[in-house]
Order: structure tokens, then sequence, then C-alpha cells
């Protein structure tokens, strides 16, 4: 087994790839495509996102957890929660059809955002696989399709921007790469699942639930917060849209583009050390990662405010300059996400997701009332404060439930918060 540096490096290059490639494919689309064309982009894509994440609903990080506790059971659990998730992102794909073929508005665009949407949905799907090579702590496997996906999509975007300037071009560029990386993964995530039941033959069996009893209680609580996330992250596009216009939306999504694509390191990190704080009793190794992940974040926000003055226009073009005091600001949340992460996720692996779920509630609310009050009177630099604020209150809830939690675990069994098997506590101590 690879050393768990070399594990975080290589996820790491393979994220610079993937942001790199998300990253360039957003500037090259907002060169190349008029400012409408560009704000159909930026909403169709945001939709993908939240459909994609909707369709999930918290099965990737159910998926990862078991797997990580549970082993022997991977290729049970694998089939188990395909199933499920195979069907919930069919389920979504109808409803976003529905809802654009009533939508008179949306019938322009309706060949493009349902190209997106289902680009996105077979993205999530290969996320889905991902979760799993995570549980198993097999997150090379994971980089490797990474990079092969991306480097794909880039190429095949770059052609279609070039030939047809055209977002459902553009949309249907992105579409396949995702297939073929999700028929190749699902083969690949087959055999280690089955080498994975042979090799803990002999472990203890793990009694069986029905899908709808662990469903209800370790999934579903998962999956509305992690929806609920979604809306409070990325809600102001459609607020933006609604009282500044599809050209503001364009301006907004820009740079916080550029924003998403620091969640790199954080995300690399987290790949790699997931299975250990999912099997975590303690604290300590959250703070580790919190640490590595808070002092980055600190240090590239730094860094990017004050070059934001020139970077701006140089990526986007002149237009684009009215965009970086949005930019600035969104800047300073971006610690705060990459230590929402971590803690997010922790939270989650010690069975906390009720607690994260009311978090998330919380911050959704808290968000709009900020987007309502600052979008009409300050426009994106408006929705970029609101950020800020909310992402500070999710710091503040996470940190609260998990002391929680660390409290119970000083005075209750192990199992009481992360229902880690023995066998498996003994094994990583």
């Amino acid at each position: 087994m690879k050393s768990q540096a070399a594990l975080v490096t290589y996820r790491a290059l393979t994220e610079v790839a993937a942001k790199a490639t998300v990253f360039l494919i957003t500037v090259v689309a907002a060169r190349r495509l008029s400012a409408q064309a560009f704000g159909v982009f930026s909403l169709a894509s945001t939709i993908g996102w939240i459909g994609a994440v909707a369709s999930d609903f918290g099965l990737q990080l159910h998926l990862a957890r078991t797997v990580a506790q549970r082993p022997g059971d991977a290729d049970a659990l694998l089939r188990r929660w395909l199933r499920v998730r195979l069907g919930m992102a069919a389920a979504v794909v109808g409803v976003v059809t529905t809802a654009l073929i009533l939508l008179n508005s949306a019938r322009p665009f309706l060949a493009a955002i349902l190209l997106f949407t289902l680009a996105y949905m077979a993205s999530g799907l290969v996320e889905f696989l991902h979760y799993f090579y995570r549980g198993l702590s097999r997150s090379d496997i994971e980089s490797t399709l990474t990079f092969v996906q991306r480097l794909a999509t880039l190429a095949l975007a770059l052609v279609a921007l070039a030939w047809w300037s055209d977002p459902t071009a553009l949309a249907a560029a992105m579409l396949l790469p995702a297939i073929a990386t999700f028929i190749y993964s699902l083969r690949r995530a087959k055999q280690l699942a089955r080498a994975s039941r042979a090799d803990a033959s002999g472990a203890a069996e793990v009694p069986a639930r029905s899908i709808r009893v662990e469903f209800q209680r370790d999934v579903l609580p998962i999956g509305a917060g992690i929806v609920l996330s979604v809306l409070y992250l990325r809600i102001d596009v459609f607020l933006i849209e609604l009282w500044k216009g599809t050209t503001a939306v364009g301006l907004y999504n820009a740079v916080f583009r550029l924003v998403e694509a620091l969640r790199l390191f954080p995300a690399a990190l987290l790949a790699v050390t997931l299975p250990s704080l999912f099997r975590a009793t303690t604290l300590r190794p959250l703070a580790r990662v919190s640490l590595a992940l808070s002092l980055f974040a600190a240090v590239a926000s730094a860094v990017l405010w004050m070059g934001a003055g020139w970077l701006i226009p140089r990526l986007y073009g002149p237009s684009y300059a009215e965009a970086v005091p949005a930019f600035r600001i969104l800047l300073l949340a971006f610690p705060l996400m990459s230590l929402n992460y971590a803690l997010t996720q922790q939270l989650i692996g010690w069975n906390g997701h009720r607690m994260y779920t009311g978090l998330c509630a919380a911050a959704l609310v808290f968000n709009i009332a900020l987007n309502a009050r600052l979008i009409p009177a300050l426009s994106i630099a408006g929705a970029a404060w609101a950020t800020v604020w909310t992402e500070a209150l999710l710091t503040a809830g996470c940190a609260a439930a998990l002391w929680a939690c660390a409290a119970r675990a000083r005075t209750a069994a192990p199992r009481a918060i992360a229902s880690v098997p023995t066998r498996l506590v003994k094994r990583d101590s």
C-alpha cells in the first residue's frame, strides 16, 4: 500500500489537473460565448450540479463510511447502493426534463440544460464510485480516473468551443467522457469489491438491514444536509438572476469558479484521510487535517487577494474587472470553506448526520435572508458577503457539535460515536 503522503501528493496533482480543466473550460467559454450564452452556461451547469448532488443524496458518503468500517462487505455494499443510486439519478433527470418542458422561459435553452444535467449526472455516478475507492483506502484509483476523464473533457470541450461556440455543443462534449469513465470505473470497482470480500473471508458477519430502514436512518439525514448545503452555497446564482440579471450571474460565476478551483488541496487531503477520520475516536486526526487545510487556505487567499486586480481581467477579459471586489470578498470565505470541509466530514463520520442536517438548514435560511438584503443593495458583492457570513455560522455550529460528540466520547464507549467495529479500531491503532 502506498504511503499516505504519496497518496495525498498524487491526489493533489490529479485534483490540480481536474480543477484546472474546469477552470480553463470556464475561461474559454467566457471568451468564446456571448454574455447571454455564458449566463446560460452558468445557470445550466449549476442546475446540473445541483441535480447530481440531489440524486446522490448522501449515498456516496454513507457508502464510504460503511465500506471503511466493514471492508469485508464491500461487494454487497456496492451492489446494494449502486441500484439505489442509479434509480435516483433517473428520477432526477425525469424531474428536470419535466420542469424544462413546462417552463416557457427555459424552452430556448432546453437542449443545453438537459445535456448539462446528463453530463453532471454521469459525473455524479463516477464520483459515487470514487467514494467506494476512498472507503477501501484506494484513492490512487480515483486519482488516475479523475485525471483521464478531465483530460478527455478538456480536449472535447475546447474543440466544441472552437468550432461551434455554443453551450449545447459544450454540454455534449462534457457528457461523453463522463459516460465512458463510469462504464470503465464500474467494472474496476466490481473487481476490487470481489477481491476485498475474498481477503476478509474470516471477518465477522455484520447483520444486514433492509434498504428502506438503512436509508431512513443513515442516508436520508446525510442527503438532506448535502442538498441544503448545496442550496446555501449556490442559491445566490438564482437570486442574482432574479434581482440583477443573467450578465451579473456570469460575472459572479466566473470568480466563484476560481475560488472553487482553490479547493483542490482540501479535496485531495480529505480524499486520502477520509477513512481515518471515519474510524477516529478522538479529535486529534481532525485537528491535524484542519490545521493543514486552514494554513493552505489562508496563504492562498492572501496571495490572490493582492493580485486580484491584475488576475481577473487577464483571465476572463477586461469586461470582468468589475467582478474583482466580489472575488476578494469570496477569498475571505475560502479558509472557512476549507475548514468546514473537514468539520462536516468528521461530523458525518461520527454519525452526527442529523446535527449536520440541522446546521445546513440553519445556514440556508441565514444565507437567503442575507442575500435578500445584500444583493439588491450591493449586487454580486452582496452575494459574496452572504457567503462569508454563512460559512462563519457553519464553522461555529460544527465546532459546537463536534465538541459535544467528543465530550460524549469521554464518558461512553467509542462505539457510541463512530460505530467502529472493535476489530477495525485495533487494526488501525
